[in-house]
């Protein structure tokens, strides 16, 4: 009984994991909009940010990285499945 709610546990806890990456994959895609609103010269006199080619730069890192942890989730889950969902 315990080893079922202990797999059931996991199971929740793996979907849980890949909704929030799916979550931050779709807020990062609205970053585009934002960036492409960015004015550069409107930001000329004022303080020191970040340019619209150094936010996209930004953006990819955070994409590849994000699909880093989606290739790590993949990995365990393949081992999760392999071992019944036992941790």
């Amino acid at each position: 009984m315990q080893i079922a709610t202990l797999n059931r546990r996991a199971q929740q806890r793996y979907a849980t994991f890949v909704s929030n990456l799916d979550m931050v994959a779709e807020v990062l895609g609205e970053v585009d909009k934002l960036i492409d609103r960015y004015d550069d010269s409107a930001m000329a006199d004022s303080w020191t940010i970040a340019t619209k080619d150094e936010l996209k730069a930004l953006r990819t890192k955070a994409f590849d990285e994000l699909d880093r942890l989606r290739v790590l989730g993949k990995k365990h889950e393949a081992e999760l499945v392999s071992r019944d969902w036992r941790f």
